[in-house]
């Protein structure tokens, strides 16, 4: 059986009897110095061969990929896999590729993306780093590309960033739960200086009040039982106590058993934290959680790396989302 050939751009070189160079330089939009006969012919010869370009092959000759990076800090977080979502249907939109990378909340594994990164040709990065640690992602991303870092605040980063009014929202949070009467916080939470988000939100609730008992869960080695009995006792209060999560896995994690156990009740305690999804409610009825929309910010951070792909590099800042409670 014969195959017929596909036609090449030597095949439209030939046939309008101009360089291989030259049929490039008109395929990539590169016009201005050509003639009108010029490009009238090699589009002529396009059409009669039917020639499909390569556009595989003409974004290596541009040296463009058309594929972004997305590396978020833990796939089983509901707020990681939004920020994907989010991000992905803005840069699919503009003809991006986007690729998930996960660092698993592990901060070794998350050196060793970061290292994957300069062996690919990604065309930009989206990052939502475990680490706050500004000079070590500096130095584990030597490429010269765009950069956007989403969910966390760096101190001196060279890059833009799309993050949540962290501290902000926790105070408000607080103060209302604390005019309310519930004046005994216990706060649960992953290891809190890893994250500067983390470290933010701790700071809000501190601003309202001393009166605080941490829980906090080391996700390289997480002994459930040990985190339930320790949480377990720092709700034990005279007080009326407020359990404030910084995270939405952990009260996903433990609030069930929290409730079945009647370790919780309306009268005594308040719960809340930062929350995207409406399981929280359905477990805790009188939960009352705060939302950053990580669609949303998703989205955004594509938009300045996009704009930053364009070199549209003025006036990009760094973009605040406020977190709401919802009341």
């Amino acid at each position: 059986m014969n195959v017929k050939k596909r036609p090449t751009i030597r095949d439209v070189a030939k046939l309008a009897n101009v360089s291989v160079a030259t049929v490039s330089r008109y395929l990539n939009g590169k016009t201005k110095k050509m003639t009108s006969e010029t490009a009238q012919t090699i589009a002529d010869a396009i059409e009669k061969l039917k020639y499909v370009p390569n556009s595989a092959a003409r974004e290596m000759a541009k040296n463009k990929s058309k594929i972004i990076a997305i590396v978020i800090a833990n796939l089983a977080d509901y707020f990681s896999t939004e920020i994907f979502k989010g991000a992905s249907y803005k840069l699919e939109e503009a003809g991006y590729v986007p690729v998930l990378l996960d660092t698993g909340a592990d901060q070794n594994h998350e050196k060793q993306v970061l290292d994957s990164i300069n062996l690919y040709g990604f065309d930009g990065l989206i990052l939502q780093p475990l680490t706050s640690d500004t000079e070590l992602i500096k130095s584990k991303l030597t490429r010269e590309f765009p950069v956007v870092v989403l969910d966390r605040k760096l101190k001196h980063s060279p890059w833009p960033e799309v993050v949540t009014n962290n501290s902000e929202a926790s105070k408000n949070a607080t103060q209302y739960f604390f005019n309310h009467g519930f004046k005994h916080i216990v706060v649960l939470s992953s290891t809190i200086q890893i994250a500067s988000t983390r470290s933010e939100r701790l700071k809000g609730i501190k601003e309202v009040t001393s009166n605080i008992d941490i829980v906090e869960i080391d996700e390289s080695n997480f002994d459930r039982s040990k985190v339930y009995n320790e949480l377990v006792n720092a709700l034990k209060s005279n007080e009326k106590t407020l359990l404030f999560s910084l995270k939405e896995r952990w009260l996903l994690k433990f609030l069930p058993q929290l409730m079945k156990d009647n370790v919780l009740n309306e009268q005594n305690y308040a719960v809340t934290g930062f929350a995207d999804t409406q399981l929280i409610n359905g477990i805790c009825p009188y939960a009352k959680v705060i939302s950053q929309n990580p669609s949303f910010m998703g989205e955004k951070a594509a938009e300045i790396l996009l704009a930053m792909l364009n070199d549209e590099k003025k006036d990009i800042d760094d973009l605040v989302i406020n977190a709401t409670l919802k009341k």
